[in-house]
């Protein structure tokens, strides 16, 4: 069944993109157009990301049955279209925040607080508050971290084979099934999208994955994993380098009292390829490493999860002093 679903997720996925790309040329707002701040040079048709939410949302529904996690569904198409809808004509980054944040608080209202989190708050109000505040972070992370060929597509499949893995293991039907639905759809993104891309995945992609990553551990009522983890810590483990990425450089901006919600290139990512490296490198990177902690995590029962934070730590070492190094460029 597992193998049937990353099948048949990316022939949908595939095919979804392009129809829409043949759609999308009829209307100029789906044009990404470069700028000062953009990773490409000519312009690249976005919102293709629709086809994943399309894809995954569908297949989800058709495969759970019983299992379905209605509210994870209503809270997830809910980000997609205000999502898309900014994708079209640029909305409010205060409406989008407040639908994310409503979106979260749904998906926690009905299906409860990450379960580790309820343990170890001191106070009731602090479990939900603090689940919310990490979906919409996520949320907003993977919508931060798409700025190159790949690399969104790349993390996804990354994930969602981590959760595949991790459902299997677990003997959770709910999370195996979805975590293979995520990797065949972005396997499929990845054909269009890697460098130099035909598509970008827009933020009706972007957030979506990110919605749907943080909201796995809630997603099946078997929340408590035989792999050595909380759910809440593969939550963040099948995308650290994306946390890492994202966290270290909102905390140095804080710091140093700069408009961290201002759009800007002072990720590490951006700041490797304005140094000399191709997008297909870096994506390739994030990509390694994502698979690498998922199949520790699988492969190695007992000792997988300390090889899969060790991975995930020489991978965050790497990327910082990856982003110091330049390429030299001997002109003759």
């Amino acid at each position: 069944m597992i193998l049937s679903l990353i099948f048949i997720s990316f022939t949908l996925t595939f095919a979804g993109i392009v129809i829409f790309r043949r759609l999308a040329r009829r209307t100029s707002r789906l044009i990404d157009v470069p700028n000062e701040r953009s990773s490409h040079v000519s312009p690249v048709t976005r919102g293709a990301g629709i086809a994943i939410v399309i894809t995954v949302l569908s297949l989800y529904v058709v495969v759970s049955r019983s299992d379905l996690n209605t509210n994870f569904v209503i809270a997830a198409s809910a980000v997609a279209t205000i999502s898309f809808l900014d994708d079209l004509f640029t909305m409010s980054p205060t409406l989008r925040l407040v639908i994310h944040i409503a979106a979260a608080s749904f998906l926690i209202l009905s299906s409860g607080p990450y379960t580790e989190l309820a343990r170890v708050v001191p106070f009731d109000f602090l479990a939900p508050l603090l689940s919310v505040l990490f979906i919409v972070w996520t949320t907003n992370v993977y919508n931060f971290m798409d700025g190159i060929d790949g690399i969104a597509g790349i993390q996804g499949a990354g994930a969602g084979l981590g959760w595949m893995l991790a459902g299997i293991l677990i003997g959770s039907v709910p999370t195996a099934s979805l975590g293979s639905i995520v990797l065949g759809s972005c396997l499929a993104f990845l054909v269009f999208n890697w460098q130099p891309a035909k598509v970008f995945m827009g933020d009706v992609g972007s957030t979506f994955l990110g919605f749907t990553l943080a909201s796995f551990p809630l997603i099946d009522t078997q929340r408590e994993a035989s792999t050595g983890f909380s759910s809440l810590g593969l939550a963040v483990l099948f995308m650290w380098l994306f946390q890492f990425d994202a966290g270290l450089v909102r905390a140095a901006q804080i710091l140093s009292a700069k408009p961290f919600w201002r759009p800007h290139r002072d990720h590490l990512y951006q700041k490797i390829v304005v140094n000399g490296y191709s997008h297909a490198q870096v994506a390739a990177y994030f990509g390694i490493f994502a698979t690498a902690t998922a199949l520790s995590l699988y492969l190695f029962p007992g000792v997988g999860k300390w090889m899969s934070v060790t991975i995930a730590g020489v991978g965050a070492v790497g990327l910082l002093f990856w982003s110091r190094k330049k390429i030299d460029v001997k002109v003759d």
